[in-house]
């Protein structure tokens, strides 16, 4: 029950950090109040208070308002990214559902139009699921031959669900997911909790890199060493997708990779999740 209330709020966007006109006026409120109540008597207070609780009240409707209607903005965008992905691929059975923390599908319209444009012969992506799924078919029907798709997954129960989505799809000579565990990575005077690259033995260059996991709890700066770990074996005209770049710390990280490691132009997507794609320069 907390959780579905905490959910149903969070589907508002009322976070605190966005409505200091509101908490910070009703403290001021109360103050006030106090104070006309201590020197002037109860109705003075009254005749003051309630003009200021309407008001508060009235721009706490107007921000829910204006949320809903991102809100629903957002899902008119969604809509439109779902057409268009069954527009260019043709599923053999339904797709799974792409929400809460499956790929949204502005992710998979974006991996769908990257596919397309560039014909990659090898994509990576770090974390499984109904996006390894979307590219599998991407490839399959619009890719060269031979064009293969490899996820890494530090999840074993997710792992094998993806493994067992692309088989009932029929898409396994065009995807494969390999079981990653999270081992220390040292990148300069750092340590990451990143994924193991022992099941990665392809000998081809990456031409597509999705960015997708691990966790943003993992540490910090969870998706940072994707760039430095795999760049030797990017392609020199590699495009690399990466989702969630509405945080912080992956804003971060973006700065990094392109403060760290030039020959890469950024473009930035502001979708709900936010997408940073960035496209080798070399």
């Amino acid at each position: 029950m907390i959780r579905r209330i905490k959910d149903d709020l969070n589907s508002l966007n009322l976070k605190y950090k966005d409505n200091n006109f509101i908490f910070i006026p009703s403290i001021l409120l109360l103050l006030i109040g106090f104070t006309i109540y201590y020197f002037l008597g109860f109705e003075a207070a009254i005749i003051v208070i309630l003009p200021l609780i309407t008001f508060i009240l009235l721009a706490l409707l107007f921000h829910i308002y204006r949320s809903i209607e991102r809100d629903l903005e957002e899902e008119r965008t969604q809509v439109q990214a779902i057409h268009s992905i069954y527009s260019f691929i043709t599923p053999r059975y339904p797709l799974p559902s792409m929400s809460r923390w499956t790929a949204c599908p502005d992710l998979a319209k974006t991996i769908l139009r990257e596919c397309m444009m560039n014909k990659p012969s090898l994509v990576v992506e770090l974390g499984s699921g109904i996006s390894t799924l979307i590219t599998a078919y991407a490839l399959e029907q619009h890719g060269e031959v031979g064009a293969q798709v490899i996820s890494l997954d530090h999840n074993k129960e997710y792992t094998q669900k993806t493994k067992n989505l692309l088989k009932s799809h029929k898409l396994e000579s065009n995807a494969q997911v390999i079981y990653s565990p999270l081992e220390p990575r040292q990148i300069d005077d750092k340590i990451y909790n990143w994924y193991s690259l022992e099941g990665l033995t392809t000998k081809m260059n990456i031409d597509l890199l999705i960015v997708d996991g691990p966790p943003v709890k993992t540490n910090q700066l969870a998706r940072y060493p994707a760039l430095p770990s795999l760049l030797s074996r990017l392609s020199k005209d590699c495009v690399i997708i990466l989702d969630d770049a509405a945080r912080q710390s992956e804003q971060q990280t973006v700065s990094l990779w392109m403060h760290e490691i030039p020959g890469f132009k950024h473009e930035y997507i502001g979708n709900k999740k936010g997408l940073s794609i960035l496209r080798r320069t070399l």
